[in-house]
């Protein structure tokens, strides 16, 4: 039985460290985002989402990236880029900080080589620890009987460039996976004056876990002097059972956050507040223009702001009154005027307010993203800009005619751009020196 499982250990080992997994994985994640990108998302576009079929909506196609599958799958390529680096880290490691020098002169390359004579084996061995040294390569050196041998490196840490690399993604898909699964997306529009609990947010995917209030203190749509609009501006608190913890004002590219939750200015929409009279309570409205209605407890009536002008000199409203099947009423009002309403309640336009639209979003893993992206820039400048360059060679010493041979090779990997054109300036150098 344990060999059994040794061996489905060693098959599972087997597929997640093979290339061709990693490769076909990736192009399964690639189709994926591609259908992800043509098809409307809804934490990325609600309304073309709503505007998909039905089909596709049951599909999950118009919540891709959120999805089990989609996470699934990044999941296995994680794995993968965890097991291929595993894999090569040892060898890397040894490569080095810990090389050998050739055995005999089978083990060395034979793609780039060289052989030097004519000079005695002091001389040349000499020759050949100077230039190398002078150039920057690091030697490890053996001994034998008529024989020295030796691995030369320089820039030896662009060895860990691809490792860096592929270190950078798995921490890359990591972060996109905490920051899915833990965080959350989502949309608030609200009035001046508001009180909105952090959980009654509009999400668009996650939960949220906080527990706060947002205050909105002030909106405002600032127009310069030139008449060019400057920015939205929003003025928030935080309040935490009961008292405000934090307060800041935040326009567009100028966002607010707090305890991991950002809120980004998204939207600025003109509104108004009322108070509402109805029999022996009276509480406060805030319809936003062209889209909040009021329904009244209790009733069937529909108070909704169908438009409205707003001026330094005067505000303007104009309401309509509907129940569930006609239009009953409609009429205009002005700052301090009051309406009743089918002798239901009686309303009052207190004052035009504005509302401010803000995007909320909580990324937890958005710092392992931002760790995963300059660990790709690292591994991306030692794979391309930093490349090591190791050369070997085996000097054999003749006895009979007091004459040495070197043999070199350097090794070229897979990016040889360079590394001929070196080797021949050190084969050069070590030839010249008299």
């Amino acid at each position: 039985m344990s060999n059994r499982s040794d061996g489905l250990i060693e098959k599972i080992w087997d597929i997640f460290s093979s290339m061709k997994t990693g490769l076909v994985l990736l192009g399964i994640v690639a189709l994926v985002s591609g259908i992800g990108t043509l098809v409307p998302q809804e934490s990325l576009d609600p309304e073309g989402a709503h505007a998909v079929a039905e089909i596709w909506r049951t599909l999950g196609f118009t919540h891709i990236y959120s999805s089990p599958l989609f996470q699934f799958l990044l999941g296995l390529l994680c794995i993968n880029l965890i097991v291929c680096s595993v894999q090569r880290f040892g060898g890397i490691y040894k490569l080095t900080f810990n090389p050998e020098a050739p055995r005999d002169k089978s083990s060395l390359p034979q793609k780039i080589s060289a052989k030097l004579s004519g000079q005695t084996e002091d001389v040349l061995k000499q020759r050949t620890q100077e230039v190398l040294k002078k150039k920057g390569f690091r030697l490890t050196e053996a001994a034998g009987e008529g024989q020295w041998s030796f691995t030369a490196q320089k820039r030896r840490m662009g060895s860990w460039g691809s490792f860096i690399t592929h270190l950078a993604f798995v921490i890359l898909i990591l972060g996109a996976l905490i920051g899915s699964l833990s965080g959350f997306k989502g949309y608030m529009m609200a009035g001046e004056g508001s009180v909105v609990p952090i959980q009654e947010i509009d999400l668009y995917k996650g939960q949220v876990k906080e527990n706060f209030m947002v205050k909105i203190n002030s909106v405002e749509d600032r127009i310069l002097p030139s008449g060019e609009r400057d920015n939205w501006y929003t003025d928030l608190s935080i309040i935490e059972s009961g008292t405000e913890v934090h307060r800041q004002s935040i326009s567009v590219n100028h966002p607010l956050t707090y305890k991991g939750v950002t809120f980004y200015q998204s939207s600025y929409a003109p509104g108004a507040q009322f108070t509402v009279e109805m029999g022996d309570k009276t509480f406060p409205v805030a319809l936003q223009n062209g889209y909040g209605y009021f329904n009244a407890p209790g009733t069937n009536l529909y108070f909704v702001l169908a438009a409205m002008k707003t001026s330094p000199q005067e505000s303007v409203i104009l309401y309509q009154v509907f129940d569930e099947q006609r239009q009953l009423d409609m009429g205009q009002l002005t700052p301090g005027e009051s309406k009743n309403i089918q002798d239901a309640y009686t309303i009052t336009f207190d004052k035009a307010i504005a509302f401010t639209g803000l995007q909320i979003k909580a990324d937890p893993g958005v710092g392992i993203v931002w760790l995963g992206s300059g660990l790709l820039m690292v591994g991306l400048l030692l794979s391309f800009y930093w490349r090591p360059v190791r050369i070997a060679g085996v000097l054999e010493a003749n006895h009979e005619t007091q004459e040495a041979t070197l043999t070199l090779g350097a090794y070229t990997g897979k990016l040889s751009m360079g590394v001929k054109e070196e080797f021949d300036r050190i084969v050069a150098e070590v030839e010249g020196i008299s």
